[in-house]
Protein backbone atom coordinates (compact mmCIF):
# COMPACT_ATOMS: atom_id res chain seq x y z
CA UNK A 1 0.00 0.00 0.00
CA UNK A 2 1.30 3.40 -0.57
CA UNK A 3 -0.14 6.84 -1.14
CA UNK A 4 -3.38 7.21 -2.78
CA UNK A 5 -2.73 9.76 -5.08
CA UNK A 6 0.12 8.12 -6.78
CA UNK A 7 -0.02 6.92 -10.50
CA UNK A 8 -0.91 3.13 -10.64
CA UNK A 9 2.07 1.18 -11.70
CA UNK A 10 2.20 0.56 -15.74
CA UNK A 11 1.85 -2.97 -16.45
CA UNK A 12 4.56 -5.08 -18.47
CA UNK A 13 3.69 -7.70 -20.60
CA UNK A 14 7.26 -9.00 -21.77
CA UNK A 15 10.41 -9.07 -19.80
CA UNK A 16 12.62 -5.58 -20.99
CA UNK A 17 15.65 -8.25 -22.25
CA UNK A 18 13.45 -9.10 -24.73
CA UNK A 19 13.24 -6.24 -26.24
CA UNK A 20 16.09 -4.53 -26.32
CA UNK A 21 14.98 -1.80 -28.83
CA UNK A 22 12.47 -0.38 -26.23
CA UNK A 23 13.19 1.85 -23.52
CA UNK A 24 12.45 0.63 -19.81
CA UNK A 25 9.37 2.44 -18.25
CA UNK A 26 10.83 3.78 -15.50
CA UNK A 27 8.64 4.17 -12.30
CA UNK A 28 7.33 7.57 -11.03
CA UNK A 29 8.80 8.65 -7.56
CA UNK A 30 6.87 8.54 -4.55
CA UNK A 31 6.67 11.80 -2.92
CA UNK A 32 6.83 12.21 1.12
CA UNK A 33 3.69 14.06 2.76
CA UNK A 34 4.50 15.40 5.92
CA UNK A 35 2.63 15.09 8.91
CA UNK A 36 0.85 18.27 9.73
CA UNK A 37 -0.21 19.38 13.38
CA UNK A 38 -2.59 22.50 13.95
CA UNK A 39 -3.54 23.93 17.58
CA UNK A 40 -7.07 24.12 19.19
CA UNK A 41 -8.23 25.83 22.15
CA UNK A 42 -10.62 22.84 23.60
CA UNK A 43 -7.45 20.79 25.04
CA UNK A 44 -7.14 18.77 21.91
CA UNK A 45 -4.52 19.98 19.97
CA UNK A 46 -5.71 18.36 16.60
CA UNK A 47 -4.17 14.95 15.14
CA UNK A 48 -1.00 14.22 12.37
CA UNK A 49 -1.67 12.00 9.84
CA UNK A 50 1.01 9.46 8.75
CA UNK A 51 -0.01 7.17 6.33
CA UNK A 52 -3.67 6.07 6.83
CA UNK A 53 -3.51 5.98 10.47
CA UNK A 54 -4.17 9.38 12.46
CA UNK A 55 -2.45 10.36 15.11
CA UNK A 56 -4.19 12.45 17.83
CA UNK A 57 -2.38 14.92 20.07
CA UNK A 58 -4.41 15.58 23.63
CA UNK A 59 -3.60 18.74 26.65
CA UNK A 60 -4.75 16.59 29.43
CA UNK A 61 -2.93 18.65 32.33
CA UNK A 62 -5.09 21.59 31.45
CA UNK A 63 -8.10 19.97 33.01
CA UNK A 64 -5.98 20.63 36.40
CA UNK A 65 -6.29 24.71 35.78
CA UNK A 66 -9.78 24.79 35.68
CA UNK A 67 -10.64 28.25 34.69
CA UNK A 68 -9.36 30.51 37.20
CA UNK A 69 -8.84 34.05 36.05
CA UNK A 70 -5.44 35.53 35.11
CA UNK A 71 -3.89 39.46 35.08
CA UNK A 72 -1.11 38.08 32.83
CA UNK A 73 -0.68 35.68 29.97
CA UNK A 74 2.94 34.95 30.04
CA UNK A 75 3.95 35.38 33.70
CA UNK A 76 0.75 33.79 35.23
CA UNK A 77 -1.32 31.83 32.92
CA UNK A 78 1.44 30.35 31.27
CA UNK A 79 3.67 29.84 34.06
CA UNK A 80 0.59 27.60 35.08
CA UNK A 81 0.58 25.87 32.06
CA UNK A 82 4.33 24.94 32.08
CA UNK A 83 4.10 23.41 36.18
CA UNK A 84 1.04 21.51 35.08
CA UNK A 85 2.65 19.73 31.91
CA UNK A 86 6.02 19.53 34.04
CA UNK A 87 3.55 17.17 36.83
CA UNK A 88 1.78 15.65 33.81
CA UNK A 89 4.60 14.27 31.89
CA UNK A 90 6.89 13.47 34.82
CA UNK A 91 7.43 9.65 35.80
CA UNK A 92 4.84 8.39 38.23
CA UNK A 93 5.50 6.03 40.70
CA UNK A 94 4.73 2.63 38.62
CA UNK A 95 7.06 4.17 35.74
CA UNK A 96 10.14 4.47 37.92
CA UNK A 97 9.79 1.34 39.36
CA UNK A 98 8.61 -0.48 36.06
CA UNK A 99 12.20 1.51 34.55
CA UNK A 100 14.28 0.25 37.53
CA UNK A 101 13.47 -3.41 37.48
CA UNK A 102 13.80 -3.43 33.63
CA UNK A 103 17.36 -1.99 33.89
CA UNK A 104 18.27 -4.16 36.66
CA UNK A 105 17.36 -7.37 35.13
CA UNK A 106 18.79 -6.23 31.74
CA UNK A 107 22.31 -5.78 33.75
CA UNK A 108 21.65 -8.99 35.34
CA UNK A 109 21.50 -10.61 31.73
CA UNK A 110 24.67 -8.68 30.36
CA UNK A 111 26.51 -10.24 33.59
CA UNK A 112 26.33 -13.49 31.64
CA UNK A 113 28.52 -12.74 29.05
CA UNK A 114 30.50 -10.42 31.35
CA UNK A 115 30.12 -10.94 34.96
CA UNK A 116 33.40 -8.54 35.82
CA UNK A 117 30.94 -5.21 34.03
CA UNK A 118 28.75 -3.03 35.60
CA UNK A 119 25.84 -1.50 33.55
CA UNK A 120 24.54 1.94 34.73
CA UNK A 121 22.56 4.58 33.20
CA UNK A 122 22.65 8.20 31.87
CA UNK A 123 21.35 10.77 30.34
CA UNK A 124 17.89 12.04 30.79
CA UNK A 125 16.97 8.92 33.04
CA UNK A 126 19.63 9.42 35.08
CA UNK A 127 18.56 12.98 35.78
CA UNK A 128 15.02 11.83 35.78
CA UNK A 129 13.67 14.17 33.09
CA UNK A 130 12.40 11.81 30.45
CA UNK A 131 9.40 11.75 28.75
CA UNK A 132 6.72 8.95 28.90
CA UNK A 133 7.87 7.21 25.84
CA UNK A 134 11.69 8.33 25.98
CA UNK A 135 14.23 6.37 25.49
CA UNK A 136 16.94 4.52 28.28
CA UNK A 137 20.37 5.29 27.73
CA UNK A 138 22.93 2.21 29.49
CA UNK A 139 26.55 1.87 28.86
CA UNK A 140 28.27 -1.10 30.07
CA UNK A 141 31.76 -0.18 31.95
CA UNK A 142 34.46 -3.44 31.82
CA UNK A 143 37.56 -3.43 33.60
CA UNK A 144 39.58 -4.18 30.37
CA UNK A 145 39.00 -1.85 27.25
CA UNK A 146 38.08 -3.35 24.48
CA UNK A 147 39.64 -3.60 20.47
CA UNK A 148 36.36 -1.83 17.94
CA UNK A 149 36.71 -5.66 16.58
CA UNK A 150 36.36 -7.28 19.91
CA UNK A 151 33.39 -4.64 21.16
CA UNK A 152 31.21 -5.03 17.90
CA UNK A 153 31.63 -8.77 18.36
CA UNK A 154 30.64 -8.30 22.14
CA UNK A 155 27.56 -6.24 20.72
CA UNK A 156 26.05 -9.20 18.75
CA UNK A 157 26.52 -11.43 21.08
CA UNK A 158 24.82 -9.76 23.74
CA UNK A 159 22.19 -8.81 21.62
CA UNK A 160 21.42 -12.53 20.57
CA UNK A 161 21.42 -13.17 24.40
CA UNK A 162 18.39 -10.21 25.06
CA UNK A 163 16.38 -12.61 22.25
CA UNK A 164 17.43 -15.78 23.84
CA UNK A 165 16.21 -14.50 27.23
CA UNK A 166 13.13 -12.94 26.13
CA UNK A 167 13.94 -9.24 27.07
CA UNK A 168 13.01 -8.27 23.43
CA UNK A 169 12.03 -9.92 19.95
CA UNK A 170 13.90 -7.67 17.82
CA UNK A 171 17.37 -5.87 18.42
CA UNK A 172 19.17 -3.56 15.70
CA UNK A 173 22.90 -3.65 15.96
CA UNK A 174 24.90 -0.13 15.50
CA UNK A 175 28.57 -1.35 15.02
CA UNK A 176 29.77 1.27 12.62
CA UNK A 177 28.75 3.99 14.37
CA UNK A 178 30.85 6.62 16.56
CA UNK A 179 29.41 5.11 19.44
CA UNK A 180 28.46 0.79 18.57
CA UNK A 181 25.12 0.17 20.57
CA UNK A 182 22.55 -2.35 20.16
CA UNK A 183 19.03 -0.98 20.02
CA UNK A 184 15.57 -2.43 21.24
CA UNK A 185 12.34 -2.00 22.76
CA UNK A 186 11.34 -4.70 25.67
CA UNK A 187 8.73 -6.81 25.38
CA UNK A 188 4.91 -5.59 26.03
CA UNK A 189 4.90 -7.62 29.68
CA UNK A 190 8.26 -6.00 30.24
CA UNK A 191 6.54 -2.18 29.30
CA UNK A 192 7.95 -1.97 25.41
CA UNK A 193 10.80 0.49 27.16
CA UNK A 194 13.17 1.49 24.38
CA UNK A 195 16.97 0.98 25.49
CA UNK A 196 20.31 1.94 23.99
CA UNK A 197 22.94 -0.17 25.59
CA UNK A 198 26.58 1.00 24.46
CA UNK A 199 30.30 0.20 25.90
CA UNK A 200 32.77 1.64 27.55
CA UNK A 201 31.39 4.91 26.24
CA UNK A 202 32.43 6.81 29.69
CA UNK A 203 31.91 10.74 28.85
CA UNK A 204 27.91 9.95 29.17
CA UNK A 205 28.20 8.76 32.50
CA UNK A 206 31.26 11.36 33.78
CA UNK A 207 28.66 13.89 32.52
CA UNK A 208 25.70 12.84 35.39
CA UNK A 209 27.07 14.64 38.15
CA UNK A 210 28.41 17.55 36.52
CA UNK A 211 24.49 18.16 34.83
CA UNK A 212 22.75 17.09 38.20
CA UNK A 213 24.67 20.30 39.78
CA UNK A 214 23.84 22.84 37.22
CA UNK A 215 20.17 20.97 37.46
CA UNK A 216 20.42 22.04 41.23
CA UNK A 217 21.77 25.42 40.92
CA UNK A 218 19.55 26.27 38.34
CA UNK A 219 15.93 25.54 39.14
CA UNK A 220 14.26 26.76 36.32
CA UNK A 221 16.25 24.42 34.31
CA UNK A 222 14.12 21.19 34.79
CA UNK A 223 11.30 22.64 33.61
CA UNK A 224 12.59 24.32 30.20
CA UNK A 225 14.53 21.27 29.66
CA UNK A 226 10.94 19.26 29.40
CA UNK A 227 8.67 21.44 27.67
CA UNK A 228 11.55 22.37 24.72
CA UNK A 229 12.13 17.85 24.70
CA UNK A 230 8.18 17.42 24.34
CA UNK A 231 8.44 20.57 21.26
CA UNK A 232 11.52 18.69 19.67
CA UNK A 233 10.13 15.52 20.28
CA UNK A 234 6.82 16.34 18.36
CA UNK A 235 8.40 17.49 15.61
CA UNK A 236 11.19 14.33 15.00
CA UNK A 237 14.26 16.86 15.74
CA UNK A 238 15.04 15.53 18.92
CA UNK A 239 17.68 13.10 18.40
CA UNK A 240 21.66 14.04 16.94
CA UNK A 241 20.71 10.73 14.83
CA UNK A 242 18.24 12.26 12.69
CA UNK A 243 20.11 15.18 12.32
CA UNK A 244 18.39 16.84 15.27
CA UNK A 245 19.24 18.36 18.92
CA UNK A 246 20.39 15.80 21.56
CA UNK A 247 18.92 16.19 24.94
CA UNK A 248 22.52 16.82 25.80
CA UNK A 249 22.77 19.99 23.19
CA UNK A 250 19.52 21.46 24.46
CA UNK A 251 20.39 20.78 28.34
CA UNK A 252 23.92 23.03 27.13
CA UNK A 253 21.71 25.84 25.44
CA UNK A 254 19.55 26.11 28.23
CA UNK A 255 21.91 26.75 31.09
CA UNK A 256 23.97 29.15 29.01
CA UNK A 257 20.75 30.86 28.09
CA UNK A 258 20.52 30.88 31.95
CA UNK A 259 23.78 32.06 32.46
CA UNK A 260 23.80 34.52 29.86
CA UNK A 261 19.87 35.73 30.55
CA UNK A 262 20.42 37.57 27.31
CA UNK A 263 16.47 39.45 28.24
CA UNK A 264 17.73 41.27 30.87
CA UNK A 265 15.40 39.66 33.12
CA UNK A 266 15.49 40.37 37.09
CA UNK A 267 17.71 37.58 38.54
CA UNK A 268 14.84 36.13 41.19
CA UNK A 269 13.06 35.44 37.54
CA UNK A 270 16.14 32.74 37.37
CA UNK A 271 17.04 31.88 40.73
CA UNK A 272 13.33 31.78 42.10
CA UNK A 273 11.15 31.15 39.13
CA UNK A 274 8.44 28.85 40.77
CA UNK A 275 7.67 32.19 43.22
CA UNK A 276 8.11 34.71 40.55
CA UNK A 277 5.88 32.89 38.38
CA UNK A 278 8.94 33.55 35.51
CA UNK A 279 8.50 29.98 33.44
CA UNK A 280 6.49 31.79 31.12
CA UNK A 281 8.44 34.45 30.39
CA UNK A 282 11.40 32.86 30.02
CA UNK A 283 10.53 29.82 27.85
CA UNK A 284 9.15 32.89 25.34
CA UNK A 285 12.96 34.08 25.55
CA UNK A 286 14.44 31.40 25.00
CA UNK A 287 12.22 30.63 21.74
CA UNK A 288 13.55 34.08 20.79
CA UNK A 289 16.43 34.16 21.34
CA UNK A 290 17.82 30.88 19.68
CA UNK A 291 15.31 31.68 16.88
CA UNK A 292 16.34 35.08 15.67
CA UNK A 293 19.25 37.20 18.55
CA UNK A 294 22.01 34.08 18.84
CA UNK A 295 24.57 35.20 16.56
CA UNK A 296 25.05 31.55 15.02
CA UNK A 297 27.33 32.76 12.19
CA UNK A 298 30.23 33.98 14.63
CA UNK A 299 30.31 32.51 18.21
CA UNK A 300 29.21 29.02 19.67
CA UNK A 301 28.61 28.29 23.41
CA UNK A 302 30.65 27.95 25.88
CA UNK A 303 29.17 26.79 29.57
CA UNK A 304 32.24 25.92 31.01
CA UNK A 305 33.19 29.39 30.80
CA UNK A 306 30.01 30.94 30.67
CA UNK A 307 29.66 33.14 27.73
CA UNK A 308 29.68 33.05 23.63
CA UNK A 309 33.15 32.55 22.11
CA UNK A 310 34.06 33.25 18.74
CA UNK A 311 34.11 30.34 16.15
CA UNK A 312 37.65 30.96 14.78
CA UNK A 313 39.17 30.40 18.01
CA UNK A 314 38.12 26.45 17.68
CA UNK A 315 38.36 26.37 13.55
CA UNK A 316 34.92 25.31 14.25
CA UNK A 317 33.96 28.40 11.66
CA UNK A 318 32.60 26.30 8.23
CA UNK A 319 32.34 28.29 5.41
CA UNK A 320 29.52 25.45 3.56
CA UNK A 321 27.38 26.18 6.84
CA UNK A 322 28.32 29.76 8.55
CA UNK A 323 25.61 29.53 10.69
CA UNK A 324 26.10 26.07 12.05
CA UNK A 325 25.10 25.40 15.58
CA UNK A 326 28.30 25.08 17.78
CA UNK A 327 28.12 23.93 21.55
CA UNK A 328 31.39 22.97 23.58
CA UNK A 329 31.29 19.85 25.24
CA UNK A 330 31.64 19.55 29.00
CA UNK A 331 34.14 16.57 28.93
CA UNK A 332 36.04 17.26 25.92
CA UNK A 333 36.05 20.91 25.00
CA UNK A 334 37.30 20.28 21.68
CA UNK A 335 34.20 18.29 20.83
CA UNK A 336 31.49 20.07 19.23
CA UNK A 337 28.14 18.99 20.72
CA UNK A 338 26.19 20.86 17.77
CA UNK A 339 27.83 19.57 14.79
CA UNK A 340 25.45 16.92 14.03
CA UNK A 341 22.35 19.25 14.25
CA UNK A 342 22.49 19.84 10.75
CA UNK A 343 18.43 20.64 10.35
CA UNK A 344 19.25 23.65 12.76
CA UNK A 345 17.73 26.26 10.26
CA UNK A 346 14.64 23.72 10.99
CA UNK A 347 14.47 23.78 14.58
CA UNK A 348 15.32 27.75 14.41
CA UNK A 349 11.90 27.77 12.46
CA UNK A 350 9.95 25.67 15.11
CA UNK A 351 11.50 28.12 17.85
CA UNK A 352 9.94 31.46 15.73
CA UNK A 353 6.79 29.81 14.82
CA UNK A 354 6.44 28.82 18.76
CA UNK A 355 6.79 31.90 19.94
CA UNK A 356 4.91 33.58 17.71
CA UNK A 357 1.88 31.47 18.43
CA UNK A 358 2.29 31.85 22.27
CA UNK A 359 2.57 35.99 21.35
CA UNK A 360 -0.25 36.00 19.54
CA UNK A 361 -2.49 33.30 21.51
CA UNK A 362 -5.81 35.70 22.30
CA UNK A 363 -6.22 36.39 26.67
CA UNK A 364 -8.09 38.56 28.27
CA UNK A 365 -6.93 39.94 31.99
CA UNK A 366 -8.66 38.88 34.50
CA UNK A 367 -11.43 36.95 32.54
CA UNK A 368 -12.22 33.11 33.86
CA UNK A 369 -11.60 31.91 30.16
CA UNK A 370 -10.43 27.89 29.08
CA UNK A 371 -6.90 28.96 28.34
CA UNK A 372 -4.81 26.32 26.49
CA UNK A 373 -1.75 28.79 25.80
CA UNK A 374 0.87 25.95 25.67
CA UNK A 375 -1.21 23.39 23.50
CA UNK A 376 -0.71 25.59 20.63
CA UNK A 377 2.68 24.34 20.38
CA UNK A 378 2.56 21.25 22.97
CA UNK A 379 0.93 18.10 23.49
CA UNK A 380 0.68 14.27 24.42
CA UNK A 381 -0.16 11.49 21.50
CA UNK A 382 -2.52 8.83 22.18
CA UNK A 383 0.42 6.82 21.70
CA UNK A 384 2.04 8.18 24.48
CA UNK A 385 -1.19 7.69 26.80
CA UNK A 386 -1.22 4.04 25.76
CA UNK A 387 2.24 3.29 26.98
CA UNK A 388 1.47 5.27 30.29
CA UNK A 389 -1.60 2.85 30.50
CA UNK A 390 0.75 -0.29 29.69
CA UNK A 391 3.31 0.40 32.19
CA UNK A 392 0.68 0.85 34.77
CA UNK A 393 -0.93 -2.55 33.98
CA UNK A 394 2.05 -4.52 33.84
CA UNK A 395 3.03 -3.25 37.79
CA UNK A 396 -0.61 -3.38 39.44
CA UNK A 397 -1.58 -6.89 37.04
CA UNK A 398 1.96 -8.87 38.18
CA UNK A 399 3.22 -9.08 34.71
CA UNK A 400 5.86 -7.39 35.15
CA UNK A 401 7.20 -9.60 37.60
CA UNK A 402 6.39 -12.72 36.07
CA UNK A 403 8.04 -11.64 32.83
CA UNK A 404 11.19 -10.66 35.18
CA UNK A 405 10.98 -14.19 36.26
CA UNK A 406 10.93 -15.91 32.75
CA UNK A 407 14.10 -13.78 32.11
CA UNK A 408 15.82 -14.88 35.01
CA UNK A 409 14.92 -18.33 34.29
CA UNK A 410 16.27 -18.15 30.19
CA UNK A 411 19.14 -18.50 29.05
CA UNK A 412 22.78 -19.49 30.61
CA UNK A 413 23.54 -18.73 34.33
CA UNK A 414 26.07 -15.90 35.30
CA UNK A 415 29.02 -16.51 33.89
CA UNK A 416 28.41 -18.34 30.39
CA UNK A 417 27.71 -22.30 30.37
CA UNK A 418 30.78 -24.56 31.37
CA UNK A 419 31.99 -26.15 27.61
CA UNK A 420 31.32 -29.65 28.67
CA UNK A 421 28.02 -30.90 31.14
CA UNK A 422 29.13 -32.58 33.68
CA UNK A 423 29.00 -36.34 33.98
CA UNK A 424 25.32 -37.79 34.99
CA UNK A 425 24.99 -39.60 37.87
CA UNK A 426 21.88 -41.55 36.66
CA UNK A 427 23.02 -43.21 33.69
CA UNK A 428 25.71 -45.89 34.57
CA UNK A 429 28.54 -46.89 31.88
CA UNK A 430 28.13 -50.60 30.18
CA UNK A 431 29.98 -52.84 32.39
CA UNK A 432 33.23 -54.04 29.84
CA UNK A 433 32.27 -57.55 27.78
CA UNK A 434 34.01 -60.37 28.97
CA UNK A 435 35.35 -63.10 26.15
CA UNK A 436 36.10 -66.42 26.81
CA UNK A 437 39.28 -67.22 28.52
CA UNK A 438 39.52 -63.96 29.84
CA UNK A 439 38.70 -64.36 33.57
CA UNK A 440 40.52 -63.12 36.33
CA UNK A 441 42.87 -66.36 36.38
CA UNK A 442 43.39 -66.57 32.56
CA UNK A 443 47.06 -65.51 31.33
CA UNK A 444 45.78 -62.16 29.19
CA UNK A 445 44.57 -59.09 31.43
CA UNK A 446 42.64 -57.90 28.27
CA UNK A 447 39.58 -58.32 27.95
CA UNK A 448 38.97 -58.99 24.27
CA UNK A 449 41.63 -61.25 22.19
CA UNK A 450 43.83 -60.14 19.99
CA UNK A 451 43.13 -60.71 16.11
CA UNK A 452 44.96 -63.44 14.20
CA UNK A 453 45.89 -65.09 18.12
CA UNK A 454 47.88 -64.51 21.00
CA UNK A 455 51.70 -64.98 18.78
CA UNK A 456 50.23 -63.14 15.63
CA UNK A 457 49.81 -59.10 17.09
CA UNK A 458 51.83 -56.70 15.32
CA UNK A 459 53.00 -53.50 17.18
CA UNK A 460 51.90 -49.94 16.25
CA UNK A 461 53.38 -48.44 13.37
CA UNK A 462 54.01 -45.37 15.22
CA UNK A 463 55.64 -46.71 18.27
CA UNK A 464 58.79 -45.62 19.56
CA UNK A 465 57.74 -42.08 18.61
CA UNK A 466 56.65 -39.11 20.98
CA UNK A 467 53.32 -38.96 21.97
CA UNK A 468 51.09 -35.94 19.80
CA UNK A 469 51.14 -33.02 21.01
CA UNK A 470 47.94 -31.23 22.77
CA UNK A 471 46.07 -28.83 20.28
CA UNK A 472 44.87 -26.81 23.66
CA UNK A 473 46.92 -26.29 26.78
CA UNK A 474 43.86 -27.25 29.04
CA UNK A 475 43.54 -29.98 27.63
CA UNK A 476 45.19 -33.76 27.40
CA UNK A 477 47.32 -34.58 25.22
CA UNK A 478 45.37 -36.63 22.22
CA UNK A 479 45.94 -40.79 22.81
CA UNK A 480 47.91 -42.62 20.36
CA UNK A 481 44.91 -44.26 17.91
CA UNK A 482 47.49 -47.51 17.58
CA UNK A 483 45.23 -50.68 16.35
CA UNK A 484 44.71 -53.05 19.10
Amino acid sequence: AGPSHLPERPETTEVAENKPEEKRRRRPKRRHVPSQATGTEDGEAGSSVSGTTPEVYTTPWVAKLGTTAYESKEQSRLHDEIVAFYEYVSPTPDERHARAMVIAQVAEVVKRRLPKASVDPFGSVAQDLYLPDGDTDLVITTPHNYDDETKRRVLFQLAALMRNTRVTDRVQVVPRARVPLISFTTMPDLGSLKLDISMNAADGLRAVPILRNYFERLPALRYLVLVLKGLLTRHGLNTAASSGLSSYGLILLAISFLQLNPMKRPAEYIEQPLVSESLGVLLMDFLEYYADIFPYATSYVSVTQGKLLPKEDKGWANAAHPEGLCIECLLNPENDVGRPTSKIRTIRALFREAHNSLKSYPFEPNSPLPYNVLGTILAISDSTLAHRALLKDVVTSGKLGRALEEVERSGPPPGGPSRRPPPSTAQQPYPPRRYPGSGPGSASSSTRPPRGGPHTQRPPSNAGLPARPSLHPSLPARPDSSRG
